[in-house]
């Protein structure tokens, strides 16, 4: 892919997610303010609801270093996120360490089950930057009324226009050190199955 066409690709999918944000109705519960060092914890298939929801939030994004990540990195980098390049297959280490620096002082995003799933999968390289960044992990689960959903090996879901997105940010979870990482990933788990909860409108 030319870098002509990753310019236009990632200014004409940031400006369609900004105008898509624009006709959605959010309700958002228990959200730290921008910045708070943490690890916001979510399922990949929930990547593009996260991403509309904390435009210009400045958090830092784990992205594959794959044809697929290329795709998805321009645009997310034009919304105003920051971009950490690698995975378990790829530069996994360096990404590591570079979410571990960001995240003493920034807002990290994390899907467990990516990039490449299967889904449910939590793999363990979140609680390795939590417990060396010294912050919780943070489940996050979001909701939509009305969605597209892809046909990726993780039901990857949009919002369509005008659709409701509940977001839940649930309690923190602490990772002390390598033997709490089972614990970690059974209330991890625990907490990414649980449904939104009910609001009143």
């Amino acid at each position: 892919m030319t870098k002509t066409t990753l310019f236009l690709e990632r200014k004409l999918a940031a400006f369609f997610f900004r105008l898509l944000r624009k006709s959605l109705r959010f309700t958002v519960t228990g959200q730290p303010e921008d910045g708070f060092p943490c690890i916001y914890a979510f399922w990949h298939r929930d990547l593009l609801l996260m991403t509309i929801q904390r435009i210009n939030s400045g958090a830092a994004v784990l992205v594959s270093r794959s044809q697929d990540g290329e795709l998805i990195a321009g645009p997310i980098g034009e919304l105003g996120y920051k971009l950490v390049r690698g995975s378990s297959s790829r530069g996994g280490s360096e990404a590591i360490r570079e979410m571990v620096r960001l995240g003493r002082e920034n807002s990290l995003a994390v899907t467990p089950d990516g990039p490449k799933g299967p889904p449910g999968t939590i793999h363990p390289g979140i609680f390795q930057i939590a417990w060396l960044a010294g912050i919780p992990i943070i489940p996050t689960v979001p909701d939509c009324d009305k969605t597209w959903t892809f046909r990726t090996w993780d039901r990857l879901r949009l919002p369509k226009p005008f659709a409701r997105i509940r977001v839940e940010y649930k309690a923190p979870i602490s990772v002390a050190g390598k033997d709490g990482f089972a614990q970690a990933e059974e209330l991890l788990r625990e907490a990414l199955a649980k449904p939104v909860a009910a609001t009143k409108e």
